[in-house]
């Protein structure tokens, strides 16, 4: 989005340029001034547009480059605009003052509390909302400090709304960057007196807990979609009162069939989650039966872990929801394929519980509601999991500020399944457990490492959305995708597995893509020899007697005491030794022609994330110095 003036105005504007080439300097002063105003009038009025219903014609901003969200969930609402050309972010807040309030803040945080947050006040002085104060908050989050470099440019305020802009990076150490992955929008307002004339003031107290908050959002987000068609059908997938078992960790399987909509070929354009049982719902996701039409799968209803072999074709992933997902849309040129002669008719719904408080009597009907069109669209869409097999090869020390685990899909797997012309990535979904604070999808091609999938700095388990990419990669035969996903163990007294339960470890990237391709799974874990040779040598030559040769892996990773060299040499063992690959096709075979136990991981070069090309002169707060021992093993700082 440009906020320039009309190309009548542009037009004028040239001719009384070239007028005022003869005319006395002072003229050519008003003239520039002028310019200036009318380019800040057009700033104003899609400002104002913002408060209002927005079309699609020519004469209104486009619906799909707002985005909005209650603040409070009913009553102030953000709205903002991204401006990629500009490199700079357009925010209206409605309701923020009423009466009794004398001010209003919004600010940015790292990981949502108040220390080291960079902050926007509004202020009401004499009966008139117009002063705002650019601020950055104290280490221990109680100061305001006045920044020496005011960011925040306001446009209007009045006795209920204000509508200001910020730049993505505004080359001042004390503003946090604004980014693609998960921003933390920290908001209050209050009737007390602001001693916003001072350098450092008191962080002010609110009256009442629903005059503060904080919410999670992706602000650089690509625009909206809409679904151009209007004939659809719709279908839900979702649990028959399932009974929530008293126990932390459940994984519940559905076996439905699809009723005879699915006789013709469909599109799936848009799913949304159907939850009934908010904060028991870890994940979910829908599985279509990979097998010959004719071939009748059990229905079932109860705990995966007494799943009907049957059902075990039930793998190619439909649509999938974790905590904080909304609904999700296809883009107008791809959807997701169902239905038509060969396509069976049974699906799995598989739902995670999360019942740590051992809840009893908890019955669940959740699941997701699909939309599908008629008109099939120019491109098959599919879905691939990328990162770390589920697997307890996999461990995390205890006492780690960020551990990285890798997961990898290396060429040779892309090379075997992949088009001639690759495919398209158009979204994304990052998923881990609970350690997770940090996760990113690297992209290879041969020995250049071309820009990442998706990277989230701020990693929330709480907030997993399926994000539309508003860069779009292609992947080709040969390519390498590296995803790798960073714990926070410092809680833990003891390793960390990889695993299904909640209180084990995860690593993904669901990727959304096209043309669909059989590759369904494309991820790694430590190979079995390598880890076995791991275990010998940290008993014989670590004196770690606690280790049984044919023991348990889990049991083995427990009794190692993690000093830091231990943790190194495991780190080291992950990066460099071979790996057990899972190129898999969609019925969970691998795909022939090459062995993929053995195979050497990719290599990924070590580097510190500093994303400021036109600010190099600076450290910013949130990269701290690896002296300070808040840094990961990659020397990269996640907090």
């Amino acid at each position: 989005m440009s906020l320039q003036p009309s190309k009548g105005q542009t037009d004028v504007g040239k001719r009384e340029q070239q007028k005022g080439k003869q005319q006395p300097q002072q003229q050519l002063k008003q003239q520039r001034q002028s310019m200036q105003l009318l380019s800040v009038i057009a700033m104003l009025l899609m400002l104002t547009l913002l408060t209002q219903p927005l079309s699609v014609d020519g004469n209104r901003l486009s619906d799909t480059k707002l985005h909005e969200v209650y603040l409070d969930d009913k009553e102030i609402k953000l709205s903002w605009m991204v401006d990629w050309y500009k490199q700079e972010v357009l925010f209206h807040l409605q309701n923020a003052f009423n009466e009794q309030h004398r001010w209003f803040y919004l600010g940015f945080s790292k990981r949502g509390d108040l220390a080291d947050a960079d902050i926007c006040f509004f202020e009401n002085q004499n009966g008139f909302f117009n002063v705002v104060t650019d601020t950055y908050t104290s280490p221990d989050g109680h100061w305001v400090r006045k920044d020496y470099q005011q960011d925040c440019e306001v446009f209007k305020m009045d006795e209920f709304t204000l509508a200001f802009k910020r730049k993505f990076d505004t080359c001042d150490p004390l503003d946090l960057r604004l980014h693609e992955g998960t921003m933390y929008v920290v908001w209050a307002r209050g009737e007390s007196e602001l001693a916003l004339e001072d350098h450092q003031f008191a962080l002010p107290n609110v009256s009442a807990p629903h005059e503060a908050g904080l919410k999670m959002l992706q602000l650089l987000r690509a625009d909206k979609i809409l679904i151009p068609e209007t004939d659809l059908e719709h279908i839900e997938i979702t649990l028959e009162k399932a009974p929530i078992p008293k126990q932390e960790t459940t994984y519940w399987c559905h076996v439905q069939r699809l009723d005879d909509i699915i006789k013709n070929r469909l599109h799936i354009v848009q799913f949304e989650p159907i939850i009934k049982t908010p904060g028991i719902i870890h994940h979910m996701e829908v599985f279509h039966c990979e097998t010959d039409a004719h071939v009748e799968i059990p229905l079932y209803n109860g705990d995966c872990e007494q799943l009907p072999l049957e059902a075990k074709v039930c793998s190619k992933v439909m649509s999938l929801w974790a905590m904080g997902a909304s609904t999700f849309t296809y883009p107008p040129e791809a959807g997701l394929p169902v239905g038509g002669p060969d396509f069976n008719p049974y699906v799995r719904l598989e739902v995670h519980f999360n019942n740590p408080e051992l809840q009893a009597g908890l019955v669940d009907s959740s699941g997701f509601r699909i939309k599908l069109s008629k008109t099939l669209r120019q491109y098959d869409a599919g879905v691939m999991e990328l990162g770390l097999e589920y697997t307890d090869k996999m461990a995390i020390p205890p006492g780690q500020t960020a551990f990285p685990l890798s997961g990898y899909c290396v060429a040779d797997c892309t090379r075997a399944a992949l088009p001639r012309t690759g495919i398209i990535i158009f979204g994304s979904q990052l998923h881990t457990h609970l350690r997770g604070v940090r996760i990113l999808t690297r992209h290879f091609r041969g020995e250049q490492e071309l820009r990442e999938v998706n990277r989230d700095d701020y990693y929330s388990h709480h907030f997993q959305e399926i994000r539309t990419l508003h860069y779009k990669p292609r992947v080709l035969p040969g390519d390498a995708l590296v995803t790798t996903c960073y714990y926070n163990t410092l809680a833990d007294t003891n390793a960390t597995l990889g695993g299904f339960s909640i209180s084990d470890e995860m690593c993904v990237n669901y990727i959304h893509y096209y043309p669909a391709t059989k590759l369904e799974v494309c991820k790694s874990s430590v190979s079995e020899e390598t880890l076995e040779d791991y275990f010998i040598y940290m008993k014989r030559k670590e004196h770690q007697h606690g280790i049984h040769l044919n023991g348990a892996r889990s049991a083995n990773y427990r009794t190692i005491e993690w000093t830091k060299p231990h943790v190194d040499q495991l780190y080291t063992m992950y990066i460099q030794e071979p790996l057990s690959m899972q190129c898999n096709r969609s019925d969970g075979q691998r795909f022939d022609g090459h062995n993929w136990e053995g195979v050497a991981p990719t290599p990924v070069q070590i580097k510190i994330p500093i994303h400021r090309k036109l600010c190099p002169n600076y450290n910013p707060l949130w990269l701290k110095p690896l002296e300070k021992g808040e840094c990961d093993l990659l020397g990269e700082c996640i907090y």
